[in-house]
């Protein structure tokens, strides 16, 4: 073994203890977050939105064991939980391998990087420095370059966490939080979509014909006002107004009810004047007249 497949021995494995803290994190965010989101009900939560609630009834995997609402919960976890870990990692300095492996192994102290550095020059003092820095190494362990103290935090965390975890999904433990006040609370947050069910208040109607400029009124804002021989009368209509009427050309047309009188023989009747009291000297004319009218 020389002095650079010595280090590039320590590197790997520096490296790789650097990825375990990085799976440790990333699992211990993800255990809590999603335990966190099913004891306040947020799987119920997202099934008040009109995106999701499609999803509610729905199950995946091996004989259907998996919810929507599970899945969902995942989701989210895995995504908060990559961008904490990404944040948390994202000042790690690169790994300084040499000044490591001397910080862990006090013997090497000064003499491998001295080494190292004249790892191409042969003379009696560097090839002494040289065998002794490789004799060294040879006793040296690369677990040693484990942060033990760092590693048994996060594994007595990543145990209390899915300790938590399995409690949670086994008893299916939740808060009293009600997933609608939830939803609302999210819907007031900056930035987030409204209820996609309620009306507008400055939503305007428009009716046909109903205005001189151009068939629009709005029913709720500036009443349309006309001036009638000196007066203002206000040609706004109420919401509502002329519902349940139809329009006469929409109507059905229905045959008059009546009910058919029976035949009679049809006779002549003197009219009531005929009786009356005539002028002096004229009954006879207008008699006559009379008649003559019947006749016809």
């Amino acid at each position: 073994m020389d002095i650079d497949a010595f280090i590039k021995k320590q590197e790997s494995a520096a490296n790789k203890y650097k990825r375990i803290y990085k799976i440790l994190d990333f699992s211990i965010i993800t255990l809590i977050l999603f335990t966190l989101l099913k004891i306040l009900k947020f799987d119920q939560v997202l099934f008040e939105f009109r995106t999701f609630e499609l999803y509610a009834d729905s199950t995946y995997g091996p004989s259907d064991a998996i919810s929507a609402g599970i899945l969902f919960l995942a989701v989210i976890s895995i995504f908060i939980a990559v961008l904490l870990t990404f944040a948390i990692h994202f000042r790690d300095r690169k790994i300084q391998i040499v000044p490591l492996i001397e910080e862990k192994f006090p013997p090497l102290n000064e003499k491998l990087r001295t080494a190292n550095d004249n790892k191409n020059i042969h003379n009696i003092i560097v090839d002494e420095l040289m065998g002794n820095v490789l004799e060294i190494a040879s006793k040296v362990n690369s677990s040693e370059l484990l942060e033990k103290k760092r590693f048994k935090a996060s594994m007595a965390l990543l145990v209390a966490s899915l300790a938590i975890f399995s409690f949670v999904m086994v008893t299916d433990y939740q808060s009293d939080v009600d997933p609608g006040d939830l939803a609302d609370i999210i819907q007031d947050l900056p930035g987030m979509p409204g209820n996609e069910n309620a009306t507008s208040p400055d939503e305007s109607f428009t009716l046909e014909g109903e205005s001189g400029n151009g068939g629009e009124e709005d029913l709720i804002g500036e009443p349309a006002v006309i001036v009638v021989e000196g007066e203002e009368v206000d040609l706004s209509l109420p919401p509502g107004a002329g519902t349940g009427f139809t329009g006469g050309e929409e109507s059905e047309e229905l045959p008059p009810d009546f009910v058919s009188s029976s035949a009679y023989e049809v006779g002549l009747i003197s009219s009531p004047a005929y009786y009356e009291q005539l002028p002096e000297g004229y009954e006879s004319i207008i008699k006559e007249y009379f008649e003559e009218m019947a006749k016809n």
